[in-house]
C-alpha cells in the first residue's frame, strides 16, 4: 500500500494515500496515480476495494458549512438507506436518525455513535431543556463520516449494533508547517411557514356562527384589534453565527490539530437559543519506531435556552398562539403587569370586548414566554488516550482508555402571577445530571500475505465499558416572591421537593474477525463477539453475535479482459450477521422495589416484576450488493437488497389485574418485525477540465416494514390514540375512523362502520344515527360509532426516499443544491383537527368552507359548525381519514453558491486558500401536504409543532 496510516481507530476513517497525485487536465477525464482507498472499519483497517460490507462515507468538507445545531442535520440526504428528520425547529431536540427502518418497538432506535473509537452518549443528556448529547461535538472538527449499515460491517459491534453504526473521523495533524484555518458563517432563520388562521372579522362571523347553531347568544365583538399571535412568539429573523480557528502541523515527531469554537444560535421560538464553546486537541507522537502514542481531547460547554412546547399544554407556545382570539390585544397597559390578562379570571388571556374568556382557558401566552424560565448548560468531555506497539512487522497491538462525560444543569421557573405557575403560586427547581461512561479497548492485529496471493488478517478483540447516571434536584412550589427566580434558594419555596436518582451498566467483549483475500479476486470476512451485559440475568447475560461475508471482484477475472475501459470494477457481495441491542433499560429483568410515600410517611413499593429468563433483543440481518465502476470510475452504481430480521423484543406483556402486579405488566420477549427493502446510489462525474466540471449524486431507498409477533396471541397494541402496532401491518400505522364526508341535507358528518354501511353524527345531540344517502334527511334510526370501527387509514413510515446532488463548477466559482424526498406514508394531520375547534377559540380559514344550509353545503368536508362540539363533530379523541394526507415531498434542502479566490493572488499577502459562499437551507418544497411541513411528524401524526427554520446564511473559509 503506497498510503500510510497513522492512526488506528476503532471508529473509521476514510483517506487516500500519500501517493495520490490528482491531476486537473484540459480533456473531460479524470487523471490519478497510485490511488489507494482505505477504510478504518471496527477495530481494523480494509482497503476500500476489499470491503464485503455496506458502507457510506461521507466528507465532512462537504456539510461543514451547513447551519445546523448538530452534524446529524448536515447528513440528511448524504447516503442511501439513512433517513435523517427534524421534527421541530426547536434547538436542542435531536433529529430522527434510522439506518434501514427501526428495528425495535420499545427498545433503543438511535444507532451507535463512535468518535475517535469512543463509543459516546446521544439523546437527551439532562436538563430541563431539550439537550441533543450529538449536539456537543463542533462539526467542523469532524474530517468523515462513516455509516455502517449491514450485518458485516456492524457485526463487531455485536449487541450494540441493531440500529446501524455511524462512525465519526476528527481531524489529525499531518506533516509540515504549521497551517491555520478559520471558518465563519453567519445568517438568519425564520419559520417554513405559518398557520392560515382566521382575520379578525372572519373570526367574529364564525365564532358567533357556532353560537347561534347551538341557539346561544353571540360573544365575539370588537374589531379594534387584528392580532397575529403567532408573530408573537415566533423570530422572523433569528440570528445565527458559528467560529472555528483552528491550527495543525507537526512538531518534531509529533502530529497535532488543535481548535476552539463559538456558536450562537437563535431559535425560531422565542425564547429558544444554543450557545457552545468547544475546544480540541489530537495529538499523535512517534515516541519510539515501534510505538506510537496520542490522545483524542474535547471539551464542550453548550447552553440551551427552552421553553414549554406542549402539544396539549395551555403555555405550549404553539397549541396557545394558534387559539388567541385575533381580536386581542397582547398587552393592556392598565393592567399591573402590563400584559392582557383577564380581570376577572387572572389565569386566562383577557377577554377585551368580547363576553366570553378565550376557550380551554389558555394563557397570555407571550407573558408566559417573557417571564417563565428553562435553561439547560451542559459541559461535555470527550477524551482518549492510546498507544500503537509494532510487536512484529505483521502483529501490532494498540491499548485506548477513554471517557465521555456530560454534567448538566437544569434549571426551569414559573412565574406565580400568570401561566403555568398560577395554580402552584409558582414553581422553581435546580437539577443536576451526571453521565460518565468509560471504555477501555485491547486490540491485536496480525496481517500477512503468503505467496503473494494469500492475504490473512485477524483482528481479536477485549473491551470493557461502564457507565454510570447520576441525578438530583431541589425546588418546591409556593413562591415567598418572583424575586427569587434564578434558583432555588433556602426557605424560598412552601412546599419543597428534591429528589435524585442513580443507574449502572455494564458490557464485557470479546470480539475476533478474519479476512481472507485471495488476489484481490476473493474475499471472506467472517465475525464473532460475545457480550455479557448486567441489563440481562445471569442465564441469559451473555450474548453471542456472529457475522460472515463474501465478496467477488468479477473485474479481475480473465474473461473480462478487453473490457477495462468500460468496466473498471465489478463486484458481488453478500453478507449475513446476528447483532443485538443493549438499549433496553438498565434493569428489565429485576423484580424492583422503588420509595413510595403516603400521607407524612415514607416507604417502598413494589415497582416491577420478576423475569429471570428475559433475553436478548437480536436481528438477523441479511444483504446482497453489486458495485460498478464504468468508464474509468467516471459512473459508479451501488445496489443493495437487505432484509432484517428482529425477534425477541422486549414488550411489557399485560397481566390480570388480579395478580397484583406493579403496571399489570412484565417485560417479555414476544416481539417479531421485519424490514427489507432495495437501495440504489449513483455517483456520475459528468465533466472535469480545468475550469468546468459538473458532478451528480443520487440515491433511492425503497423500503417496508411489518409486523410478524406480538404478545397475548398477537394482540394489537395501541401505541396512542392515533396508532396502533397489528401483526402483518407497518409499525405504527395511523388508526380511526374512514370519513365519508358531510351529510349535505343537515351539515352532520357521515363515517363508515366496519360492514360498510354509514352511520352519522348527528350534530348537536352527541348521537348517531344511520345514515342513508337516498334519505340523508331520516336521522331517525339510532346507531353507534364503536372502536369495532376503526381501521387501519395507512402506514406513517415512508415506502420510499432518497436526495439528488449537484455540484458545478465554473471557473472559480461552484453552484451545489441537495434536493431530497420522501413518499409513500400518511400524515395524520392533528394540528389541522384542532385548528377547526368548535369552542370559542381561533381557527383556520379551512373552516370557512363548512356547511350552512342545503344550498350552501360548502367544501362536503367540514360539517355544520355548532359551540362546544368537538368530540363528536371533530372526533377530537380518535384519529380519521378526513384529516388523513399523503406525507410525500420533495425538497430542496441545501442551495448553495460559493466563490474561491485565486491562489496566484492570495499568495501575494500570504493566504494558502478563501473561498467565500451564499447559502439557503429548506429553501422550498414540493407537497401537497397541507401542514406547515410533512417532516414534523411523530408516529406519522403532525400535532402542533414549532416550525422547522428555513436558513440563509454567508461564511468563509480561510487558510494560511
Amino acid at each position: 500500500m503506497n498510503g500510510k496510516l497513522s492512526v488506528l481507530s476503532a471508529g473509521v476513517l476514510f483517506f487516500i494515500g500519500q501517493g495520490l497525485m490528482a491531476q486537473k487536465v484540459k480533456k473531460d477525464t479524470v487523471s490519478t496515480k497510485e490511488i489507494d482507498e482505505v477504510v478504518v472499519v471496527g477495530y481494523g483497517t480494509q482497503k476500500k476495494k476489499e470491503v464485503t460490507g455496506a458502507v457510506t462515507s461521507i466528507k465532512a468538507a462537504d456539510v461543514s458549512n451547513i447551519a445546523a445545531p448538530s452534524f446529524e442535520q448536515q447528513l440528511a440526504g448524504k447516503a442511501a438507506g439513512v433517513q435523517i428528520t427534524s421534527a421541530t425547529g426547536i434547538l436542542g431536540e435531536p433529529p430522527r436518525v434510522r439506518i434501514r427502518g427501526i428495528a425495535s418497538i420499545t427498545s433503543g432506535t438511535s444507532p451507535l455513535y463512535i468518535v475517535d473509537g469512543i463509543p459516546i452518549f446521544s439523546g437527551d443528556v439532562g436538563g430541563q431543556t431539550s439537550t441533543n448529547g450529538l449536539g456537543d461535538i463542533n462539526p467542523n472538527d469532524i474530517e468523515s463520516f462513516e455509516v455502517l449499515k449491514d450485518g458485516a460491517s456492524t457485526a463487531i459491534y455485536g449487541s450494540r449494533a441493531a440500529n446501524g453504526v455511524v462512525l465519526i473521523t476528527t481531524k489529525k495533524g499531518k506533516g509540515g508547517r504549521l497551517s491555520l484555518n478559520f471558518s465563519n458563517y453567519a445568517g438568519y432563520a425564520m419559520p417554513v411557514g405559518l398557520y392560515n388562521l382566521l382575520q379578525t372579522p372572519d373570526f367574529i362571523a364564525i365564532s358567533n356562527e357556532k353560537r347561534a347553531n347551538a341557539g346561544q347568544s353571540a360573544v365575539a365583538f370588537g374589531t379594534e384589534y387584528n392580532t397575529d399571535w403567532q408573530k408573537a412568539v415566533l423570530r422572523s429573523a433569528a440570528f445565527q453565527t458559528d467560529n472555528t480557528l483552528s491550527a495543525s502541523g507537526s512538531f518534531g515527531k509529533s502530529n497535532y490539530y488543535t481548535s476552539i469554537g463559538y456558536t450562537k444560535q437563535e431559535g425560531v421560538a422565542i425564547p429558544n437559543e444554543m450557545q457552545r464553546f468547544s475546544t480540541r486537541a489530537n495529538v499523535d507522537h512517534q515516541a519510539f519506531e515501534w510505538m506510537k502514542i496520542g490522545t483524542n481531547l474535547s471539551f464542550t460547554k453548550t447552553d440551551y435556552v427552552g421553553l414549554n412546547t406542549g402539544a396539549s399544554s395551555l403555555s405550549g407556545n404553539i397549541y396557545n398562539a394558534i387559539k388567541q382570539l385575533p381580536n386581542t390585544p397582547i398587552f393592556n397597559p392598565n393592567h399591573p403587569t402590563g400584559y392582557n390578562i383577564d380581570a376577572i379570571d387572572p389565569r386566562v388571556v383577557g377577554r377585551w370586548q368580547n363576553t366570553l374568556l378565550a376557550g380551554d382557558n389558555i394563557t397570555n401566552i407571550v407573558y408566559a414566554l417573557n417571564n417563565n424560565k428553562m435553561r439547560s448548560s451542559v459541559n461535555r468531555l470527550i477524551g482518549s488516550l492510546y498507544s500503537d506497539i509494532r510487536l512484529y512487522p505483521f502483529l501490532n497491538y494498540r491499548f485506548q482508555v477513554s471517557v465521555d462525560q456530560s454534567q448538566t444543569k437544569g434549571f426551569v421557573y414559573w412565574n406565580p402571577v400568570h401561566g403555568d405557575g398560577r395554580g402552584s403560586n409558582g414553581y422553581i427547581r435546580n437539577d443536576f445530571s451526571d453521565y460518565l461512561r468509560g471504555n477501555i479497548q485491547n486490540i491485536l492485529t496480525f496481517n500477512k500475505t503468503f505467496a503473494e496471493k494469500h492475504t490473512i488478517t485477524a483482528v481479536a478483540v477485549y473491551e470493557y465499558q461502564k457507565q454510570k447516571l447520576q441525578s438530583f434536584y431541589g425546588g418546591g412550589t409556593n413562591l415567598s416572591t418572583p424575586f427569587f427566580n434564578n434558583g432555588i434558594i433556602s426557605s424560598s419555596v412552601g412546599t419543597p421537593q428534591s429528589g435524585g436518582g442513580i443507574t449502572e451498566q455494564g458490557i464485557l467483549s470479546y470480539a475476533g474477525r478474519f479476512n481472507y483475500n485471495y488476489a484481490g479476486k476473493y474475499f471472506l470476512q467472517a465475525s464473532i463477539r460475545r457480550d455479557g451485559l448486567s441489563s440481562l440475568p445471569m442465564k441469559n447475560k451473555w450474548g453471542n453475535f456472529p457475522g460472515v461475508s463474501v465478496g467477488w471482484t468479477v473485474s479481475k477475472e480473465n474473461f473480462m479482459q478487453g473490457l477495462e475501459n468500460i468496466v473498471s470494477d465489478l463486484k458481488l457481495r453478500a453478507s449475513y450477521a446476528k447483532v443485538g441491542n443493549t438499549d433496553i433499560g438498565n434493569y428489565p429483568y429485576l423484580g424492583l422495589f422503588s420509595n413510595y410515600k403516603y400521607a407524612d410517611y415514607t416507604g417502598v413499593a413494589y415497582s416491577q416484576i420478576y423475569n429471570p429468563d428475559l433475553r436478548w433483543e437480536t436481528s438477523h440481518k441479511y444483504d446482497y450488493g453489486l458495485d460498478v465502476s464504468l468508464l474509468k470510475n467516471k459512473l459508479k452504481f451501488t445496489f443493495d437488497y437487505f432484509e432484517n430480521k428482529i425477534s425477541d423484543m422486549i414488550i411489557e406483556a399485560p397481566l390480570a389485574p388480579s395478580l397484583g402486579v406493579p403496571n399489570n405488566s412484565i417485560f417479555k420477549n414476544i416481539g417479531d418485525m421485519k424490514n427489507k427493502g432495495f437501495e440504489f446510489s449513483v455517483d456520475y462525474n459528468v465533466i472535469n477540465t480545468e475550469n468546468f466540471g459538473l458532478d451528480v449524486n443520487a440515491n433511492l431507498t425503497l423500503m417496508s416494514n411489518k409486523v410478524l409477533a406480538l404478545a397475548n396471541n398477537n394482540a394489537d397494541i395501541f401505541s396512542s390514540a392515533n396508532n396502533i402496532i397489528r401483526v402483518g401491518e407497518s409499525l405504527r400505522s395511523i388508526y380511526g375512523f374512514e370519513y365519508w364526508g358531510v351529510n349535505a341535507a343537515n351539515g352532520n358528518p357521515v363515517y363508515y362502520k366496519a360492514d360498510g354501511s354509514l352511520v352519522q353524527g348527528v350534530v348537536g345531540k352527541g348521537v348517531y344515527a344511520v345514515f342513508d344517502p337516498s334519505n340523508p334527511n331520516d336521522i331517525s334510526k339510532s346507531s353507534i360509532l364503536a372502536q369495532s370501527d376503526k381501521k387501519v387509514l395507512g402506514n406513517s413510515l415512508p415506502k420510499y426516499f432518497g436526495a439528488v446532488s449537484l455540484k458545478f463548477r465554473f471557473y472559480n466559482f461552484d453552484l451545489g443544491t441537495t434536493v431530497r424526498y420522501s413518499g409513500g406514508n400518511k400524515i395524520f394531520n392533528a394540528t389541522r383537527r384542532d385548528l377547526m375547534t368548535l369552542n370559542f377559540n381561533n381557527n383556520s380559514t379551512e373552516i370557512l368552507g363548512r356547511w350552512q344550509s342545503p344550498s350552501n353545503p360548502g367544501d362536503g368536508l367540514t360539517p355544520k359548525l355548532y359551540f362546544a362540539d368537538n368530540t363528536l363533530t371533530n372526533l377530537t379523541s380518535n384519529a380519521s381519514s378526513r384529516f388523513l394526507e399523503d406525507g410525500s415531498f420533495v425538497k430542496f434542502d441545501v442551495i448553495s453558491l460559493g466563490y474561491n479566490f485565486p491562489k496566484d493572488i492570495l499568495k501575494n499577502v500570504g493566504v494558502r486558500g478563501l473561498r467565500v459562499y451564499f447559502q439557503a437551507q429548506n429553501a422550498f418544497i414540493i407537497t401537497k401536504y397541507k401542514g406547515l411541513d410533512p417532516e414534523m411528524e411523530n408516529a406519522g401524526v403532525d400535532f402542533n409543532g414549532t416550525p422547522r427554520q428555513r436558513v440563509f446564511s454567508m461564511g468563509f473559509n480561510v487558510s494560511l
